[in-house]
């Protein structure tokens, strides 16, 4: 059984390049966080969006390989545990079937009120 919750693909274009004609580190972690807020969003009610947010904790990331332009990008991700208020979530960048990148984010959930951690609600957990 497949881990994989979300995926999307993408189009390498001139300016994710850097100066050595690859994929700049800094995207490869932008894709990370925008697919990570997309899953997300597809998941929770507009209420619990509106009363709660994550945070980043801590960013792992492994790069493996290159991607150049016009390379076909497939940008997946999956939640690896939760616990009190933090989420662990995999984010894998794929080209032609080689694993370019693997991010390991560590969040943690907040409350827009107090803006304080508090812990992933049971809704929350369940959805993932």
């Amino acid at each position: 059984m497949s881990l994989i919750e979300y995926k999307k693909s993408l189009v390498v274009k001139r300016d994710h390049l850097d100066f050595n004609r690859h994929v700049n580190n800094l995207v490869y972690m932008q894709w990370a966080l925008d697919i990570s807020r997309e899953h997300w969003l597809s998941e929770v009610s507009e209420e619990i969006e509106e009363r709660y947010f994550w945070v980043v904790r801590k960013h792992y990331a492994s790069y493996r390989k290159q991607a150049f332009l016009g390379d076909k990008i497939l940008v997946q991700t999956y939640v690896k545990d939760m616990r009190g208020p933090f989420s662990d979530r995999i984010v894998e960048i794929i080209c032609r079937g080689d694993l370019l990148v693997e991010v390991n984010t560590q969040w943690c959930f907040m409350d827009r009120k107090t803006q304080k951690p508090t812990r992933v609600l049971e809704e929350v957990r369940a959805l993932y």
